[in-house]
């Protein structure tokens, strides 16, 4: 799939999963897509899973995104005070 197609897919409202080498364009398919989505008037939520990732694109890791963090699980008291944090749940809501 070329970078033009998985663009194309995306503005469709579609899934793509982006994979590939160093320098095969993901961060530039990345960037175009939210530029396209921002001229629309739509604010997107751009996360990785990576440290570096995130950076590269702009983002925040899912994690801290979600107000989850760095742990290996999470019980009851880290749910609640996720769900009672108002730019967390602003966040998801939105």
């Amino acid at each position: 799939m070329t970078q033009a197609q998985a663009f194309s897919i995306l503005k469709l409202g579609g899934n793509v999963f982006l994979t590939g080498e160093p320098g095969s364009g993901k961060t530039y398919v990345v960037n175009q897509y939210v530029a396209y989505l921002r001229s629309q008037g739509i604010e997107p939520a751009i996360t990785a899973s990576t440290g570096i990732a995130a950076t590269h694109i702009g983002g925040l890791t899912i994690h801290s995104w979600s107000g989850i963090g760095i742990k290996t699980k999470l019980n009851k008291r880290d749910i609640k005070k996720i769900a009672s944090t108002k730019y967390i749940t602003g966040r998801i809501l939105r």
